[in-house]
C-alpha cells in the first residue's frame, strides 16, 4: 500500500486527515488548537520524514500509529464466522442474536479484504438506555487484527431501532475515524425485538460489499 508521499496527498488533504483525527474525540472549539499543536512538531510537508515516528504525548502518538497502521498490507486471517454478502443477512443474525437481551450491548465484526468475520467482540454492555462506547476502542481492536473493514451493532432493548441523535452522531465519528486509518465502517446496526436498522440500507453510509 503506498505511503503518504507515495500518495501525493497534498498537504491540504494531510492537513483535514490530522483536523478530523482530532475531531473524533475532541471538541469543535479544541480541534483547530490540536491541529496547530501537532503541525508544529510534525509539518504536513515533513510528513515522508515524521511518519515512522513516536511521540510521548498519547493523542499524537494515536495519530501517529493510526497513520502508519493504514499503510500495512494485510496478512492472511483465519476465518471465524463466515462471509457478509449484505446488510439483509447480517440483519437477520443480529436480530437473532440480540433477541431478549436486557441490556444494551455493541459488538464489533472485524471482517477482512473477502468481507469474511475474522473476529467478532462485545465491545461494550451497559446498562438499560446507556452504553457508553469511543471510535478510538473499537478502532484499537481492528487494528490489533488483519481487519479491512468493520460492522458495528448495538441493541436496543426498548425494541425501538429508531437512532437517537447519539446513536447518529457516534456511527459518523466512527466512520470518520475509520477513514483515517483505512478501516472503513461498513454499516452500522441498531436492532430490536424483532427488527433492525441499517445505516447503509437507509443511505446513511456511503457502503461496498464488494470484496477484493
Amino acid at each position: 500500500m503506498p505511503t503518504l508521499n507515495e500518495r501525493n496527498l497534498p498537504l491540504t488533504q494531510i492537513h483535514t486527515l490530522i483536523e478530523t483525527y482530532f475531531a473524533t474525540f475532541l471538541t469543535a472549539e479544541a480541534v483547530k488548537t490540536a491541529t496547530l499543536a501537532f503541525e508544529r512538531t510534525f509539518p504536513p510537508a515533513s510528513a515522508p520524514q515524521w511518519l515512522s515516528q513516536t511521540t510521548s504525548n498519547p493523542l499524537w502518538n494515536g495519530l501517529l500509529i493510526a497513520l502508519r497502521c493504514g499503510q500495512l498490507l494485510p496478512h492472511p486471517s483465519q476465518i471465524v464466522l463466515g462471509q457478509v454478502y449484505g446488510s439483509e443477512q447480517v440483519g437477520a443474525q443480529l436480530t437473532h442474536d440480540f433477541a431478549n437481551l436486557e441490556q444494551e450491548q455493541l459488538i464489533l465484526l472485524c471482517l477482512d479484504t473477502k468481507n469474511q468475520i475474522i473476529a467478532r467482540q462485545t465491545v461494550f454492555q451497559g446498562t438499560l438506555n446507556s452504553c457508553p462506547a469511543h471510535p478510538r476502542e473499537l478502532l484499537q481492536r481492528a487494528l490489533a487484527r488483519a481487519t479491512a473493514r468493520i460492522v458495528i451493532a448495538h441493541n436496543h432493548p426498548s425494541g425501538d431501532v429508531t437512532p437517537s441523535k447519539k446513536d447518529v452522531e457516534f456511527t459518523k465519528r466512527l466512520r470518520l475515524a475509520g477513514e483515517i486509518v483505512g478501516i472503513p465502517l461498513l454499516d452500522s446496526f441498531i436492532v430490536g425485538a424483532n427488527d433492525y436498522f441499517s445505516f447503509a440500507e437507509q443511505g446513511l453510509i456511503n457502503c461496498n460489499m464488494d470484496s477484493q
